[in-house]
């Protein structure tokens, strides 16, 4: 049985993931390496096959494409306790097409892939989080797609603050208009109307 102790930031982890138990987040962290990503440094470039997945311990990042024009637009984000992964680019041995950026200075919990996968079949608990984050991941793409198909930059921004309110609170303008697929000059006009309406409100 492995004991040794466990570094504190395993405990938003365990908060999050009750299923695994204090051994296998022993097990887990004996394969795995700390490190340090600048902001504006990528976990993931666009064209390199993905051999690594990780937990953020603090920090943020962003999951980006680049449209026929070359123009950035974000897919979704990564926060504390998140998971980055191309799980697709890893299975096909393909370039990625997607690249996972640090939007701030960041440190996250590495794993290598290869080294984690075998530990699916001698851990169902583990399975089960792996599963839990495809659902994660699923459902964070379903959610943008519904924000896409929203019509106005309005109904966008709305539907970001009523929904995810962390997104609004911590990521730049300008990073949640690429989020929304919009200029940032037609966000300031939508965050503003809102402003001004809240302030109607309470006059």
């Amino acid at each position: 049985m492995i004991t040794s102790y466990l570094p504190s930031y395993y405990d938003g982890l365990m908060k999050k993931y009750p299923v695994v138990t204090q051994e296998e987040w022993q097990l887990l962290d004996s394969i795995a390496v700390i490190k340090h990503i600048r902001k504006g440094d990528s976990f993931l470039r666009y064209g390199k096959v993905a051999r690594y997945s990780a937990f953020v311990i603090s920090g943020l990042f962003k999951f980006s494409i680049l449209d026929e024009e070359g123009t950035e637009k974000i897919i979704r984000f990564g926060f504390p306790d998140d998971f980055l992964a191309n799980c697709e680019s890893y299975n096909k041995k393909a370039p990625s097409a997607i690249s996972i950026t640090a939007m701030e200075d960041s440190v996250i919990l590495r794993i290598n892939i290869k080294r984690l996968q075998p530990l699916y079949n001698l851990h169902m608990n583990l399975l089960h989080v792996n599963l839990q984050l495809f659902q994660e991941i699923s459902e964070q793409q379903t959610e943008h797609q519904h924000i896409l198909s929203l019509k106005s930059p309005l109904q966008r921004y709305r539907f970001l603050l009523e929904r995810r309110p962390a997104i609004v609170q911590k990521i730049s303008l300008t990073n949640i208009a690429r989020y929304l697929y919009i200029s940032r000059e037609a966000l300031s006009r939508a965050r503003l109307y809102l402003l001004d309406q809240n302030r109607n409100f309470c006059d």
